[in-house]
């Protein structure tokens, strides 16, 4: 008899015993996600190769006591290593610390076992094994608590079943994915749907749970472990491959969709990977989501995203909101299962029948099951919403009569409806040509009482007569936040939109910002008129809109920015308006070393810098309120004698230093170019002239 340690996620302990039970392997928990196993080494070996749930199979070696680093190395030479490796094999030390030592270093416990151990192997063999960090033959973990556990790993980490692809990210690991399945109590004979389904990782574990696939296959033969059991191994590996060969034409009703067309490729290289077949993946919307045909009842098991990353948590509401409404409307008689933080739940607008506590990595999470009750959904015209909310559709309803109006008459397609008009309601409502774009102010503790987000939608949704579908959402960055930052990985979704004779590319899901700064308008037309048959150059160019009305007027244009990305979308949007792209240039640099590097002149220059960005060319970051005296002087030294330069900037309270006031004929035309529609939070602008000599 030999004791045995199994691990698993933090709240999945009884996922773990109801598996335990039915591998017909007793066992007993010592603490929260660990279950210690007494008999043979086959009992183990069955546990690692069948086991979903686990996390870790591990053989111990010893329990001890060591109140420092020195005495662990002592006891560390005292075990017999040299009935487990051999001085051609390769391991690798783990160190984990209880939650009362956390404070110890676990790196350097490591390098002090891995010491004892080749210590030990050189003294009783007269050679040592090597280090593998990648792929060691053997893994030794220790578990540095109170007392002190060594163990062998038999089979490494069990949740990396190998068939993901390499690089793709994953919000949910395999072992925790099966646990969630065990807890819904699905079965095989039960349809099962995923709806947000990333790389698939439902999926792939529901498969191999109805086609009795052991995990544990994947993973490569124990190998380095002297004290390894070969034909008990094999007895068993010929026993799954048996089971998996009748269970091979076993139907599954296993589907799952994302929105994300990466995460689609990503789930249907993966299910290729694992050897499933009859798994589908398609791409779509939440708000599309329906039972396939003949599907009556069934489970839908979903991990949706958590908004973890700035300014995300007001759009996952919105999502957790409309995959409630979804479910209410259209799964009549299924069964939801949904892993998120407690703190989203409210949002589906469900009653949980039963709750796990779970932890997706670190994040507590619940595991919640919801029976669905059909629901009748409201329609288009008689949608309502929380009574709270009606000042802001009040609000809403009266600037589309003033605003939308004016909008019309200018044939303006690009502009803001409603501008956190009132600080209740901290959002901002814009019309790009037919799309409706809703960005949150990034929130705050004097925001408390706002109205969330996700209660605000259904209001849009009804007083500008458009689908909830058709709003896009955003979250305006914090001051100092990246300005142009990508929010996500999916590809590049681009529309066309319209602003006066030209079309712009904008981007209304991947980007913080759309690719166009509508409250910028005036000022472009207003470059563009002065820019006609001259030199312009476009500091910061982003996606060179400003260049695009220059170059219709005939100017020649030169466009700088640090991200090939943008200045790519640049040259999309002068073939969208018929201009040679090649006829002018796309310089990929930062500003400032471009304009330290640059002898020549232009006759107009445009300078929007972000607020705060990492510049290379300066001493650390650069801030544009400490920083602008460098970067304005830079810039004029590159404007032509009669020449001028349009400053702009979004920063709030911002003022231009009085040196640059007292060196250049500085104008602020800011109420000039300022629209209408743009005059809550509006930007600034001035013009800088060199200063006449007479």
């Amino acid at each position: 008899m030999s004791s045995f340690l199994v691990t698993c996620p933090l709240g999945t302990e009884e996922a773990l015993a109801q598996e335990l039970n039915r591998l017909g392997v007793s066992g007993q928990s010592v603490s929260r996600g660990v279950w210690r196993l007494e008999g043979a080494l086959a009992d183990a070996y069955r546990v690692a190769l069948w086991s979903r749930v686990a996390s870790r199979v591990l053989c111990e070696l010893g329990r001890f006591e060591a109140p420092d680093a020195e005495a662990l190395y002592a006891q560390i030479r005292e075990l017999s290593w040299e009935d487990h490796l051999s001085r051609q094999t390769t391991f690798l030390v783990e160190c984990v610390a209880a939650r009362s030592r956390k404070q110890d270093h676990t790196r350097f416990l490591a390098q002090r076992t891995k010491d004892g151990v080749v210590d030990r192997l050189r003294a009783r063999l007269g050679g040592r094994p090597d280090v593998d960090r990648d792929d060691p033959d053997l893994r030794i973990l220790i578990h540095w608590a109170d007392e002190v556990t060594v163990s062998v790993d038999l089979r490494g980490p069990l949740h990396a079943r190998r068939y993901r692809m390499r690089g793709h990210a994953a919000p949910l690991r395999e072992n925790l994915a099966a646990a969630c399945l065990e807890l819904a109590q699905w079965t095989s004979e039960s349809p099962l749907i995923d709806p947000m389904c990333g790389s698939g990782t439902f999926l792939i574990e529901a498969a191999w749970m109805a086609k009795r696939v052991a995990p544990g296959l994947l993973r490569p033969s124990l190998r380095g472990w002297l004290g390894h059991q070969h034909d008990a191994w094999a007895e068993l590996v010929a026993d799954a491959r048996e089971q998996q060969h009748a269970a091979a034409e076993q139907e599954v009703r296993i589907q799952g969709s994302d929105s994300d067309r990466r995460s689609v490729v990503a789930a249907r290289e993966a299910i290729a990977r694992a050897g499933i077949s009859g798994v589908t993946v398609e791409h779509r919307d939440v708000r599309d989501l329906a039972p396939p045909a003949g599907w009556a009842r069934g489970h839908l098991v979903v991990n949706p995203p958590y908004g973890e990353r700035l300014g995300e948590q007001s759009e996952a509401e919105v999502l957790h909101a409309q995959l409630g409404d979804a479910l209410k409307s259209r799964f009549g008689g299924w069964t939801a299962h949904v892993l998120t933080p407690k703190a989203l739940m409210g949002a589906l607008g469900l009653r949980p029948e039963r709750r796990h506590t779970v932890y997706n990595g670190p994040l507590e999470c619940r595991w919640a099951s919801y029976p669905i009750v059909a629901s009748k959904p409201a329609s288009s015209s008689s949608r309502r919403w929380r009574t709270d909310a009606d000042p802001f559709a009040n609000r809403l309803r009266k600037n589309l009569r003033t605003v939308g109006a004016w909008a019309r008459r200018n044939e303006v397609h690009c502009h803001r409806l409603y501008d956190a008009d009132i600080p209740e309601f901290p959002v901002a409502v814009d019309r790009y040509d037919g799309h409706v774009v809703v960005s949150e102010y990034a929130r705050s503790s004097k925001r408390k009482g706002a109205v969330r987000l996700r209660d605000l939608m259904p209001v849009i949704a009804y007083v500008l007569d458009v689908p909830e579908r058709e709003i896009h959402l955003r979250v305006r960055a914090k001051q100092g936040a990246g300005q142009y930052q990508k929010r996500g990985e999916s590809a590049a979704e681009r529309v066309v939109v319209h602003e006066g004779d030209h079309a712009f590319l904008v981007n209304l899901k991947d980007y913080v910002d759309v690719g166009l700064f509508p409250d910028h308008r005036v000022l472009r037309a207003k470059i563009a008129q002065e820019a006609q048959g001259k030199r312009f150059l476009n500091l910061f160019a982003y996606t060179c809109t400003a260049s695009v009305g220059a170059a219709a007027n005939r100017a020649q244009t030169t466009n700088v920015d640090l991200s090939a990305t943008y200045l790519e979308w640049g040259k999309d949007n002068f073939t969208q308006n018929r201009l040679r792209a090649r006829d002018h240039e796309f310089v990929q640099t930062d500003a400032l070393q471009f304009l330290n590097r640059s002898k020549r002149r232009w006759d107009v220059v445009f300078l929007n810098p972000p607020s705060f960005s990492r510049s290379k060319s300066m001493r650390g970051d650069f801030v544009l309120v400490r920083d602008q005296t460098e970067l304005i002087e830079r810039a004029m030294d590159r404007v032509a004698a009669d020449g001028t330069l349009y400053f702009s900037t979004h920063a709030r309270d911002f003022e231009l230093d009085p040196a640059i006031l007292q060196r250049f004929a500085v104008r602020d035309i800011t109420a000039k170019t300022v629209p209408r529609d743009f005059a809550r939070h509006p930007f600034r602008a001035w013009t800088l002239r060199a200063r006449s000599r007479s």
